[in-house]
């Protein structure tokens, strides 16, 4: 992940991000309980790439780019970005750049795809610069997150190894007083799962109250009992739970939700996962499910796209707003929250953000059948 200014984040210290290594949970499958790598049943949606779960890593950060780092053939993912519209350009530090006639950009090479779009409908901001900086901070010819902002260094290092983890660094007090930068991480074993919360704080503010008020009301910890740790400036809260009762990885960032400055908040960091089952007759159910980030109003989440069909035990069967659950309060989407979608086998589908108060919208994901 590059530093921020070079992502144009210069009104901010920082920005969120989301890791996961999918083949590496894949060995505790096993272990896992029902349904927790159900998220990484379904292909990138990318042609050539292959399934989420054979991906070294997936991240997305700064509310539009996404990294994968995978074994899949260069020849066949070029082969797939032209498909979705993207035209070769020149090479950059060995990688294919891919550029779009929309905000879009891309990079590629044989172990590592690099993606970005535009945040709105709204966002025409030329994305090959974005695109450029996260080769640049990959192959060491540029500034780095952790390099660039010190804080978010030391957040890694409190919430320690993980398979699923998300932080952020912001302005101080954004969240907890005093708080520059939150982290949650989830590291799998045999028998246990490791789950940690991590809050960074300016220098003389760990506030360990606070963080263990927002410990004792999350479900984050999935049952376990944590425990506090401060460490300078680092409040750390501790939980592991056995392995076999973890079936999602509910990753949220501690502390208060941060509200956005911009006019109608911009579009959450979150991750949707995908996976269809067909029911015969060429038609299926496509289950869609927040798998991770922050949550969301339920009100302001779309799905669009085309192949639509009415299929018995769909949630919805045509586009419009989430019809799946809301488990966060009773309107809010958080992780683990899924909606099962009647489509035929030929559907192309998209996740949107879009307020109720605003006629800004942005895609948040997108998904195709078998079929398409």
């Amino acid at each position: 992940m590059p530093d921020p200014a070079l992502l144009d984040q210069t009104e901010e210290t920082g920005y969120a991000f989301l890791g996961m290594a999918p083949a590496a949970l894949g060995e505790f499958q096993d272990a896992l309980g029902d349904g927790a790598l159900g998220q990484f049943d379904g292909r990138y949606p990318i042609p050539g790439v292959g399934r989420f779960g054979d991906q070294r890593a997936l991240f997305r950060f700064a509310r539009s780019v996404s990294v994968l780092l995978g074994d899949f053939d260069r020849t066949a993912v070029e082969d797939g970005l032209r498909q979705y519209g993207f035209d070769a350009e020149e090479a950059h530090r060995g990688f294919r750049l891919f550029g779009t006639s929309d905000p879009r950009a891309a990079a590629v090479r044989d172990d590592m795809l690099v993606t970005a779009g535009s945040v709105s409908s709204e966002d025409t901001t030329d994305k090959k610069p974005v695109v450029e900086a996260v080769v640049d901070a990959r192959t060491g010819n540029a500034d780095r997150y952790v390099d660039a902002a010190p804080d978010c260094r030391r957040l890694l290092d409190a919430v320690g190894s993980a398979h699923v983890l998300q932080g952020r660094t912001h302005a101080t007090g954004k969240t907890f007083e005093g708080g520059v930068g939150e982290g949650m991480g989830y590291h799998v074993a045999e028998a246990e799962t490791r789950v940690r919360a991590a809050a960074l704080f300016a220098e003389g503010s760990a506030n360990r109250s606070a963080m263990a008020d927002w410990a004792a009301d999350t479900e984050a910890f999935l049952g376990g009992e944590p425990t506090l740790r401060t460490e300078g400036r680092a409040v750390t809260a501790t939980a592991t739970v056995p392995t076999g009762d973890v079936t999602e990885f509910p990753a949220e960032f501690p502390g208060p939700e941060i509200e956005r400055e911009d006019e109608a908040g911009g579009p959450p960091t979150v991750a949707f996962g995908f996976s269809y089952e067909s029911t015969g007759d060429g038609v299926g159910l496509l289950t869609i499910t927040h798998d991770g980030g922050e949550t969301v109003p339920g009100e302001a989440i779309q799905i669009r796209g085309s192949g639509f069909a009415a299929v018995e035990g769909a949630d919805q069967t045509e586009p419009g707003r989430w019809q799946g659950s809301t488990g966060g309060d009773g309107a809010t989407l958080v992780a683990g929250d899924s909606v099962a979608v009647g489509v035929a086998s030929d559907y192309e589908t998209a996740v949107v953000w879009r307020p109720t108060d605003s006629d800004r919208s942005a895609t948040l994901a997108t998904h195709e059948g078998p079929d398409a």
